[in-house]
């Protein structure tokens, strides 16, 4: 949000707007552009505003979007995030795994980077890009991704954008970005779809619009489906069924393809004199259905998770180039009979969005909106018993906090460990562990005694801080995540429908848990208790009575029955009875003994 200016009316200050700039860093180009009075004005450079986001090494430094170079590197922003585990099994040129090297690595003329690098050197020239047009620097940026980026590639993002000495004002997601663009062009308010299919990389998001305020309701998406798995689709058609382009080089051959496939957005057929070619948009759309298809069948599965009925969207935002494409509109039509918004240009509508929030976040626009992201996966930490507690559930808005309070299992416990996980799952190993830290120098309490407060803070770009607070002492412990595993929106999804597949499975999972903790709890607190001060207070027969119950607990236990354990337990306590009552009774005696009855009551 703008801050509010106090001023005195009577003295008239020009303040000096600052160089903020809105980037959408694709997968194929990439677009900077700055909002100043309502317009929206997007850079170019060789009279394009798409700049490709490709590099290449050419005389003794890198170089950015020069396609005509053979050995350029292209999709960088596919490895944004990944760890070498990650990406194993990625088609990628030039691509180099290092079983020693936490981060893949792209060779370029000998010498070796990671995406990190590769994308400052684009994020770099953007900006000059920029600045070249304006004779200004720029201070400060809005950087978009994908909605499905993670905490790590927003974190490398981030990371890559710092390198090339950019101000991050905000992280946003594409299909938010288009939303923008879109609720302060047209004034609109309602539930809205974003379908965005770009050059490498597919999202959908499902938003609500009110008052200025934007909330992401469910997000889905695919990385490694675009306009260049259409194009490969074509290529690989034309040298199935045209002699004439065999020989021609990779590059040539791809261009072709989006030619024809350009062509095809508004014309039935697509002519090649040169080399024969007769393409027909029945061919294309036989080609392509299958990747459409699966388009659509992430469109209904986010709707789904947004719980809307299709007939309470208004309607659908088209976003990215390959998205003109006549199949695209007719499936969405056919399959959602909702109105389609496409008349600001899906090249440029992210990065007008990123523009326009950049304008607000610099302080150059007294426009008020308020922008609301969502988790795409639950947040928690590990209790006892390898349980999963969920402290910031999936789809949360953010930024946001919570927090959640926890406990010691043993007297005199002084540590604990705080692992923090992400995913829906009960089990913690069925979850990612994001990162653990101890919290250290609790009071030596009884067990349960001491109060942990541990508060999860997420913030605007969906990065993540956890701190833990023990209340009696004020001892705060803090630490800020920076994942170790990138999760694609494959990996993702398949966690949420796990999830959902194996609920009452995690359901019994649980309860099976939370009663063996409770056993073995109550197993800890009375064999502590018969240490002090049983031989005291029991027979040797009663002594035996509770030993004997305890080891039918411990059976019941090893069994991993749950109404055996349940059983086992509360007999347990039933035996315990007993040496409960004396033991209170032991304690009110000590503490009445020698003193007089005034001082008592």
């Amino acid at each position: 949000m703008a801050l509010i200016q106090i001023s005195d009316p009577e003295n008239k200050i020009e303040t000096k707007r600052v160089f903020s700039v809105g980037i959408d860093l694709g997968t194929t180009n990439s677009l900077i552009a700055e909002r100043n009075n309502q317009e929206v004005n997007i850079f170019s450079e060789n009279d394009s505003q798409l700049i490709p986001s490709v590099i290449s090494y050419s005389h003794g430094k890198l170089v950015v979007g020069d396609t005509n170079n053979l050995h350029s590197i292209s999709s960088i922003k596919r490895l944004m995030g990944l760890t070498s585990k990650d990406i194993s099994e990625i088609d990628f040129d030039n691509l180099v795994i290092d079983s020693s090297k936490e981060t893949p690595l792209v060779a370029i003329n000998d010498k070796k980077y990671n995406a990190v690098e590769l994308s400052s050197e684009i994020l770099k020239h953007l900006c000059n890009v920029a600045s070249a047009h304006k004779n200004q620097v720029v201070d400060s940026a809005v950087i978009t991704v994908p909605a499905y980026f993670n905490d790590m590639q927003r974190q490398a993002t981030k990371i890559a954008a710092e390198i090339a000495g950019i101000n991050v004002l905000r992280l946003i997601s594409e299909p938010t970005a288009a939303a923008i663009a879109y609720g302060i062009d047209d004034k609109q308010k309602g539930n809205f779809v974003v379908y965005d299919l770009g050059g490498g990389t597919f999202d959908v998001s499902v938003l609500s619009i009110h008052r200025g305020v934007f909330k992401v309701l469910s997000t889905k998406g695919d990385t490694h489906l675009g306009g260049d798995d259409i194009d490969y689709l074509v290529t690989e058609y034309l040298l199935d069924n045209f002699p004439k382009v065999r020989a021609l080089p990779k590059v040539e051959l791809k261009n072709i393809s989006k030619k024809i496939k350009h062509t095809l957005l508004k014309n039935d057929i697509a002519i090649d004199t040169k080399y024969d070619i007769k393409f027909s948009i029945d061919k294309l759309n036989l080609l392509i259905n299958p990747l459409i298809s699966k388009t659509i069948k992430i469109v209904k599965e986010a709707i789904k998770d947004s719980s809307l009925e299709h007939n309470n969207i208004d309607s659908i935002i088209l976003v990215g180039g390959s998205s003109r494409l006549r199949l695209i509109k007719k499936l969405l039509q056919e399959n959602f009979s909702i109105k389609l918004l496409d008349h600001l240009n899906p090249d440029t509508v992210v990065v007008q969005g990123a523009a326009i929030q950049a304008e607000l976040l610099s302080g150059n626009s007294r426009d008020d909106l308020l922008l609301l992201d969502v988790l795409p996966l639950s947040l928690g930490v590990e209790t006892y018993g390898g349980l999963s507690e969920k402290v910031v559930l999936r789809n949360t808005p953010i930024p946001t906090s919570a927090s959640k309070t926890f406990t010691t299992f043993k007297d005199g416990q002084t540590k604990m460990m705080i692992n923090v996980i992400q995913g829906e799952r009960e089990d913690i190993s069925e979850c990612i562990s994001l990162g653990d830290f101890i919290l250290s120098d609790i009071p030596p309490l009884v067990a349960g005694s001491a109060r942990i407060d541990v508060k999860f803070q997420v913030d605007a770009d969906g990065l993540l801080t956890v701190s833990a607070k023990e209340k009696t002492i004020n001892k705060e412990t803090s630490i800020e995540i920076k994942p170790s595993h990138g999760l694609t929106p494959e990996m993702i999804q398949d966690m949420i429908n796990l999830s959902n597949i194996r609920a009452e499975e995690d359901k019994n999972f649980r309860v099976q848990k939370e009663h063996l903790v409770e056993a073995e709890r109550a197993i800890y607190a009375i064999e502590e208790a018969l240490k002090e001060d049983g031989k005291e207070l029991l027979t040797e027969a009663e002594i035996n009575k509770i030993k004997n119950s305890i080891s039918k607990l411990r059976d019941a236990i090893a069994s991993k029955e749950v109404d055996l354990i349940k059983n086992a337990n509360l007999h347990l306590e039933k035996t315990c009875e007993f040496y409960v009552e004396r033991r209170m009774n032991n304690s009110i005696k000590s503490l009445i003994a020698g003193k007089d009855i005034n001082d008592i009551i």
